[in-house]
């Protein structure tokens, strides 16, 4: 007897159909999804409330203030030292541009006066332009010596343009670098290599 009780249950399993057993992979295709996306919605919520709250701004001045106290000397000399070179380079940047533009106006009040001979004329426009070669020639020498890995680089023509001073900022003034420079401004100036004066800012 008990053997056929076992097998009529057998029996009375209900047999899947195709399209039965389709369903329920689909269900469960669509519940793995939906905990997919309800976790990464959970992440992102996450993100955006950390980098939006006050949590992520203390724990990163907590940081900061731990990596401070560790070096905080060199640190803060160093920040200082950074500023002052670069103000530097700003200040003579400023002051040369200046002096230079001083210049031009009076060159172009000559140009445009009524007064004036043609020569004079002629004398002050020449002279515009060559201030404008001047400019020219000392953005490239500045360009082209920074790209030799030098930090900052001013470079200073003198008035009659066969002389040239360059100040740069650099940790050690090497001969190889002292040449680079040397072969920059003697190639953009036209200049020989005695007339290229090299001045360490640091």
């Amino acid at each position: 007897m008990s053997k056929n009780k076992k097998n009529k249950e057998k029996k009375e399993k209900p047999v899947l159909t195709d399209s039965e057993l389709q369903k329920r992979k689909s269900r469960k295709t669509k519940i793995a999804i939906s905990c997919f996306v309800l976790l990464l919605g959970v992440g992102v919520m996450g993100n955006w409330y950390w980098e939006n709250s006050d949590l992520s701004s203390k724990v990163s001045t907590i940081s900061s203030a731990k990596e401070k106290i560790l070096g905080e000397a060199t640190y803060v000399d160093a920040t200082t030292e950074a500023a002052t070179e670069s103000e530097y380079f700003s200040s003579a940047r400023v002051d040369r541009q200046k002096a230079r533009d001083e210049s031009l106006e009076k060159l172009q009040a000559v140009v445009d006066s009524s007064t004036e001979s043609e020569e004079a004329k002629k004398e002050a426009t020449e002279k515009i332009a060559k201030i404008s070669d001047t400019i020219n020639i000392e953005n490239k020498i500045e360009t082209l010596v920074t790209a030799k890995g030098v930090n900052n680089c001013l470079a200073v023509i003198n008035e009659n343009a066969n002389k040239v001073d360059i100040i740069v900022d650099v940790e050690e003034l090497t001969d190889t670098v002292i040449l680079q420079i040397k072969e920059i401004a003697t190639g953009q100036l036209g200049c020989s290599y005695e007339d290229v004066t090299i001045i360490q800012s640091n």
